[in-house]
């Protein structure tokens, strides 16, 4: 009788067993598959893939000396196994300098060195400072050590505009924005141009060039050379100098020794300061006009009406006698 119960438990546990394998775990399987082709597929990393960690929508901030330095967003990144960098796209980011000016960069790639905090924009590179200067680059690179946003390509710069809504426009090679000390340099081969408040057109070419973050100072240093209709300037170092109320371009000063010439006469002064406002030309420091082999000198040569009259201080003269004979 006792085996009989037990043969008969058996069969009941097979029954069972059978109906699970055959009816209830297809079933399963099913929903299982179903709610899998619902999730989202895990990222495929190829075998012996460089790649750690991908993900969308990033942001990063860093900081130095408990204050920001540069905040970073990035429609996705990618994390690079063992080599601490991350992998960018779509970048945007923006940089604090201790003047409190802000520089804001984007471009279409990037990449961030997570140890030493150096950053790298690629693509159609714009950089922006918070008082209105634009640079065009296809590449800018941070330096976190210096703190520094330097490009090495042909720049493109356009300044902040003026009250009449002209602009400073600018190319050059190589750029240098610090974070310390506010300032913007264009290294070399520095062409730009700017219209003025009257209209004309000034042309400017030197070997580098800055600016201020905090001003719209600029300055041209190396060969500097400034064309105004028929009148050109060389120096040097040149300063532009902006009214503080309109940011209407008043005046340039050459310094170190400046030439300024037109189609019949030229004059020479340690520093020469050009007026927008009153159309003149200021020479101060061993001032020398020579005109039709006459020579004058003075303490102060002033050229008025963009040069159609001199007035001089001072005046000591030097004839050329053969004219005046022919003139007798």
């Amino acid at each position: 009788m006792r085996n009989r119960v037990i043969q008969i438990a058996l069969t009941a546990a097979f029954a069972l067993l059978l109906i699970q394998v055959v009816l209830v775990a297809p079933s399963q399987i099913r929903d299982a598959e179903q709610k899998a082709s619902l999730l989202p597929a895990p990222p495929v990393l190829e075998k012996g893939s460089d790649v750690d960690q991908s993900m969308n929508g990033m942001h990063m901030i860093e900081t130095h000396e408990g204050k920001k330095e540069w905040e970073l967003w990035s429609d996705k990144a990618v994390s690079l196994k063992a080599k601490e960098v991350l992998e960018l796209e779509a970048v945007k980011s923006i940089f604090f300098s201790d003047s409190g000016v802000t520089f804001t960069v984007t471009g279409k790639t990037g990449r961030v060195e997570t140890k030493s905090k150096n950053l790298r924009v690629d693509g159609d590179v714009v950089t922006r400072s918070s008082n209105g200067y634009v640079f065009r680059t296809q590449t800018m690179e941070y330096d976190s050590e210096g703190r520094k946003i330097r490009a090495n390509q042909v720049v493109q710069m356009l300044g902040p505009q003026d009250i009449q809504g002209h602009s400073l426009n600018l190319t050059g090679v190589g750029m240098e924005s610090s974070l310390a000390d506010g300032t913007m340099d264009v290294l070399r081969d520095v062409r730009a141009q700017k219209v003025l408040d009257n209209g004309q057109r000034a042309l400017i070419k030197s070997q580098r060039a800055r600016f201020s973050a905090n001003s719209r100072a600029a300055q041209f240093f190396g060969d500097v050379v400034l064309d105004m209709e028929n009148m050109r300037i060389t120096g040097p170092e040149a300063k532009f100098e902006y009214d503080k109320d309109s940011d209407v371009l008043k005046s340039v000063m050459f310094t170190g020794g400046a030439r300024v010439s037109d189609a019949d006469k030229w004059a020479t002064a340690q520093n020469v300061k050009v007026d927008f406002e009153k159309n003149r030309f200021i020479f101060r420091g061993s001032p020398r006009l020579v005109q039709n082999n006459d020579e004058l000198r003075g303490e102060e040569i002033i050229f008025l009406d963009g040069g159609k009259r001199v007035q001089v201080q001072g005046a000591r003269a030097k004839v050329d006698e053969k004219r005046l004979e022919k003139n007798q």
